[in-house]
C-alpha cells in the first residue's frame, strides 16, 4: 500500500471540544490490543471510475511511440453505491452493493457480517454517523465485543479508510463499465488488502507504536 498524504487539517479539528476529544483518544490508543481492534465504516464507488478524475481529468497512459494514447469511458457517470464494510488483523468483508444507506440497513449489516466475525473482547471501532444506531451497538456488545466510537472529524483514525483508498485504486484500474464488472473489481480490490497493510496503518493511525 502506498504511503498516504498527510490530511490537510481543518477547522473543526481546532475546536476546543474537538481537540480534547482526540487528545483523550490518542492516550487511549496505544492500551488497545491491535489483534483485537475492528475498524467499520461506509464508502462509496460507481461504474465508469477511473484512474484519473472521472470523467474529464487527464490521467496517464501507454502508447507506441509516435501515436496517441486513447482511453473510452462512459458517457454518464454510474449512479453512486454505497459500501458498508470492516477490518482488522484477521480479516475484512464488505456487505452487498446498496443504494442507500440508513440505520435498518447499518443494522442488518452488522447483524449478518459484522457479529458472526466477532469474539469476546473485540473493540469495534466507528466513526459517529447518525445511522450507527444503539440496534447495531447492541448486537455487537451481545458478542461480548465492544465499540469505541473515534473522535469527530478524525476519520485518519479509522484503518478502514485506507483501506477503501487501496480497494479504489484497483477498481480504477479495472475500468468496470457494468454492475457485474463493479463486483468483481471490489472484491480484486479487498483482496489486495494484506494483513501487512493493516498493520502498517495500524501504526500510522497511532494505535501500535513505531
Amino acid at each position: 500500500m502506498k504511503p498516504a498524504r498527510p490530511r490537510p487539517r481543518t477547522g473543526r479539528q481546532d475546536r476546543p471540544d474537538v481537540v480534547a476529544e482526540r487528545r483523550a483518544f490518542q492516550i487511549l490508543q496505544p492500551s488497545l490490543d491491535p489483534e483485537r481492534l475492528v475498524f467499520v465504516d461506509e464508502s462509496g464507488i460507481w461504474r465508469g471510475m477511473r484512474t484519473a478524475s472521472f470523467p474529464f481529468a487527464k490521467g496517464k497512459g501507454y502508447a507506441p511511440r509516435g501515436q496517441r494514447c486513447y482511453e473510452s469511458a462512459p458517457f454518464r457517470q454510474g449512479k453512486r453505491l454505497n459500501l458498508l464494510g470492516w477490518i482488522g488483523l484477521r480479516g475484512g468483508c464488505v456487505a452487498p452493493l446498496v443504494g442507500r444507506v440508513d440505520s435498518g440497513v447499518f443494522a442488518g449489516f452488522v447483524e449478518h457480517y459484522l457479529v458472526p466475525a466477532l469474539t469476546p473482547g473485540d473493540i469495534v471501532i466507528r466513526d459517529n454517523a447518525r445511522i450507527h444506531a444503539a440496534s447495531g451497538v447492541a448486537l455487537v456488545e451481545g458478542t461480548g465485543a465492544r465499540v469505541l466510537t473515534q473522535p469527530r472529524y478524525s476519520p485518519e483514525m479509522n484503518v478502514i479508510e485506507f483501506a477503501w483508498s487501496k480497494a479504489k485504486e484497483v477498481i480504477k484500474r479495472w475500468r468496470a463499465d457494468t454492475q457485474e464488472g463493479l463486483e468483481e473489481a471490489l472484491r480484486a480490490g479487498m483482496a489486495s488488502i494484506t494483513s501487512s497493510d493493516v498493520w502498517g496503518r495500524l501504526r500510522h493511525c497511532g494505535y501500535q507504536s513505531l
